[in-house]
């Protein structure tokens, strides 16, 4: 079922956030001595902020309360990866601390960049990877296994973040299609086959055996995806699991909309609002540093207003109100 949502609906449906703020704690994954995770875990408290979590020159950080205290109960988890291939740490922290404060565990991965091209091969499996690494830390930690819902975990992502979110609910991936992905006529108009093809990298060379151990994890109960990659490529997700889509702007599939629980459009927005808002500084930065200044959107205010109404559509979905 596909829904046009409005910011008066959505703020309507979301829970009250004004009662609490978001803690922020930090835990390291170093079982994969190569890929060290970096975990970012969000939660609600009555702590005071003190610390902005994710800004930089560009974009805006995020207030929150480091190490600050928990509040009794298990709650429900949410793992997110948020962003493509070279997506900066702490990327998502608008939207994490949002579902926090409304009672929410989340935790956003931070796997490290990919410095080349032929690195970057091999994030289309080591992202679902990383995030039930993720669920493995927190369940096997003698202090976050009792402050997380065993029974409530949601898988959550954007972009490449999106598509490894589906990839551990159980949506499987066309591999023969994926690798000839960059092959097609408008091949250099995908997500990252411009940059794959002039850093000398083809797809046809990504890891078999990381490809084939892609899978469900049973763990996950339900899962959000903004925008995933590769749409048309995924199955849908396990008839037994939750699923909601995020669209911003123009979907590139459409017709998959019909794989989800729920699929929702949001009106006048962009991929590029799934990025933070930017500082006064950031459009000018992004210029002068040969980026797009678009990033930016139409202002920050914008930016802050379309935030709102993702949020409420995703807390929505976590809460059940949306069935």
């Amino acid at each position: 079922m596909k829904f046009r949502l409005t910011l008066a609906l959505m703020l309507l449906a979301a829970p009250c956030l004004a009662e609490t703020t978001a803690g922020v704690a930090l835990l390291h994954e170093t079982s994969a001595q190569a890929r060290p995770l970096s975990l970012t875990i969000w939660y609600p408290t009555e702590a005071q902020p003190s610390a902005d979590i994710g800004g930089n020159p560009v974009f805006q950080g995020v207030p929150a309360a480091p190490d600050a205290a928990f509040p009794a109960g298990p709650h429900p988890l949410v793992v997110m990866s948020h962003g493509g291939l070279r997506s900066a740490r702490d990327s998502g922290a608008w939207l994490s601390s949002s579902i926090a404060r409304a009672g929410f565990v989340v935790v956003e991965v931070n796997a490290p960049r990919p410095e080349t091209a032929a690195i970057a091969l091999n994030e289309i499996w080591q992202r679902p990877q990383d995030m039930r690494r993720a669920i493995d830390l927190l369940l096997a930690d003698g202090t976050w296994r009792a402050r997380v819902d065993e029974s409530r975990i949601t898988a959550a992502g954007f972009a490449l973040g999106a598509t490894a979110a589906l990839s551990i609910a159980g949506a499987e991936l066309d591999v023969p299609g994926y690798l000839r992905s960059c092959m097609a006529e408008d091949a250099t108009e995908g997500p990252d086959c411009r940059w794959y093809a002039g850093g000398g990298a083809a797809l046809s060379d990504t890891n078999a055996e990381g490809l084939a151990a892609m899978g469900r994890d049973p763990r996950v109960t339900s899962v959000i995806a903004l925008n995933p990659e590769y749409p048309a490529l995924l199955s849908a997700p396990p008839a037994d699991l939750r699923s909601l889509r995020i669209s911003l702007g123009s979907s590139d599939d459409a017709s998959g909309d019909q794989k989800f629980t729920q699929a929702v459009e949001i009106p006048g927005s962009s991929a590029f609002d799934a990025f933070a808002a930017c500082t006064r500084a950031g459009p000018d930065i992004l210029i002068e540093e040969d980026g797009d200044a678009a990033l930016c959107g139409f202002s920050a205010e914008a930016r802050q207003t379309i935030h709102q109404e993702i949020s409420g559509v995703i807390l929505s979905f976590l809460t059940g109100d949306s069935e």
